[in-house]
């Protein structure tokens, strides 16, 4: 295996923890029971999908969101129960970014849209302090690239972009299927399981 030179990592049970459980029960107090038939980690409706590359915004979200559900909910109750999901920071595991990030050029890759991006911004500098697009090189988010996880293509953008070396490169995700796509294009991986942890588990010679 080739030296590893490069760090790119997912965001989402990663670096942060989410809770699919706690956004599925907000939005069932909002009418929408088994919310997890709509939206899953790897199977969505489409209009999720086109929040993550940035297709929509926030109002087109909200006025699409209760369109295909039949529902008149007001804006701040569709964000409130789609931000339920964002729990907080892992510390631990940001305070290993910090450690190492003199030692290989670290990059971030996170299926995301704008309004969850406006929640956890801000929180990074309440729990964390500081700048946490600042912990990276650069910072990828899929609804700013107009690409998202597992599409293959997506990797091969950021290695273009930065100039990495496929094979020098360690790509840290808890999603197999993003996993699997990413080693197709010759990175190296890290599937992060329930229970694992960057601190502990993540080891580079």
């Amino acid at each position: 295996m080739a030296t590893t030179k490069n760090l790119i990592f997912d965001l989402g049970n990663v670096l942060y923890d989410i809770d699919f459980v706690k956004m599925y029960s907000a939005f069932e107090s909002l009418g929408i029971p088994n919310f997890e038939n709509y939206f899953t980690l790897n199977k969505s409706d489409q209009i999720f999908f086109d929040l993550e590359k940035g297709f929509i915004n926030e109002d087109e979200f909200c006025a699409g969101f209760n369109a295909l559900y039949s529902l008149d909910l007001q804006k701040h109750q569709i964000i409130d129960a789609w931000n339920a999901l964002l729990v907080g920071y892992r510390k631990d595991s940001i305070d290993w970014v910090k450690a190492n990030n003199g030692k290989y050029a670290t990059f971030l890759y996170s299926n995301t849209n704008q309004i969850h991006y406006d929640y956890f911004i801000p929180q990074f500098s309440k729990e964390i302090g500081g700048n946490f697009e600042n912990l990276f090189k650069t910072p990828y988010f899929s609804h700013k690239m107009g690409q998202r996880k597992p599409d293959p293509a997506s990797f091969l953008h950021i290695l273009e972009k930065e100039g990495l070396v496929a094979e020098e490169t360690l790509f840290i995700d808890d999603n197999e299927p993003n996993v699997i796509a990413a080693a197709s294009v010759g990175l190296q991986v890290l599937y992060l399981k329930p229970g694992m942890r960057v601190e502990k588990d993540l080891i580079l010679g």
